[in-house]
């Protein structure tokens, strides 16, 4: 059996249950769209950033909203051709209805390096680039690369390429320590902007159990870890990198400084303080 897609090519039922998902999502996807009228409302939300900035957090949070299904894996669609990009945002419309959702979400960080292909593939999509301390950042990275200086790298180099969208109208700019410092007023203005109503349950998203599926690379000690995390209530991490000897937080600062000081992340004082521990 075959049918007729949006695009004007063949699928098969075949084809259609493999990107769907399982046997029970198909059926509820069929009894959604074609009993209850279910149907996708609103744009897609792209969540990039550098990793291992709250990333996982925000898809979770954004999941446990009414309107909005999480895509439970990063799907690097944005680097692909447009007709494998168009496949998959038809594969998440389907999740996003199978689960009763009228839109979908779907965070990807390497995609801050490919937001001109989600704009030019989806002028009308919403795009929340989050940002966090790098010097935090960098010792996130360390655990899985046993670098420091491998991590402020790979974060000024994410975020100096994210920099050009901060002004974009389709793209908001979410700090991780807001989030964590003033919950409800930093998710109102990411609801705003993709033209969501507040709901008070997004809190409590860990009291529905999410598993995200990364990237093999990324180890699968780190993919548990990253789970059991995002699975808590919130909790603070911010400020883990004042535990690095001086020695670190120089070469932290000699790489990054200049970044960090413009997303506001550095003092003067510190800042005076690590210029002179460079000589």
């Amino acid at each position: 059996m075959t049918g007729i897609s949006k695009t004007g090519t063949k699928c098969s039922t075949d084809e259609f249950f493999r990107t769907t998902g399982t046997f029970k999502t198909w059926l509820s996807y069929l009894r959604n769209k074609f009993f209850r009228g279910a149907k996708i409302t609103a744009e897609p939300i792209f969540i990039v950033g550098c990793g291992h900035s709250g990333t996982s957090l925000l898809l979770v949070i954004l999941g446990a909203h009414s309107r909005i299904f999480a895509v439970p894996h990063e799907s690097r669609i944005a680097a692909h051709c447009r007709w494998r990009f168009l496949t998959a945002m038809r594969k998440f419309n389907r999740w996003a209805i199978a689960h009763g959702k009228t839109r979908w979400v779907e965070k990807t960080p390497k995609h801050i390096m490919h937001i001109d292909n989600i704009l030019k593939h989806r002028p009308n999509a919403r795009i929340l680039l989050i940002i966090r301390d790098g010097r935090d950042v960098a010792g996130s990275l360390q655990k899985r690369h046993g670098s420091l200086e491998v991590g402020i790298r790979h974060w000024v180099q994410r975020n100096t390429h994210g920099k050009k969208y901060w002004n974009h109208p389709n793209v908001h700019v979410v700090k991780y320590e807001s989030l964590i410092s003033d919950f409800e007023a930093t998710m109102r203005r990411v609801l705003f902007f993709i033209g969501e109503e507040y709901e008070p349950r997004i809190k409590e998203y860990y009291k529905s159990p999410t598993k995200i599926e990364k990237p093999a690379s990324e180890g699968k000690s780190n993919q548990q870890f990253q789970n059991w995390k995002v699975n808590q209530p919130i909790f603070d991490t911010r400020g883990k990198w004042k535990h690095f000897s001086e020695a670190d937080q120089a070469m932290i600062h000699k790489i990054g400084g200049e970044l960090l000081a413009e997303l506001g992340y550095i003092e003067p004082a510190i800042d005076e303080h690590l210029q002179s521990a460079t000589g």
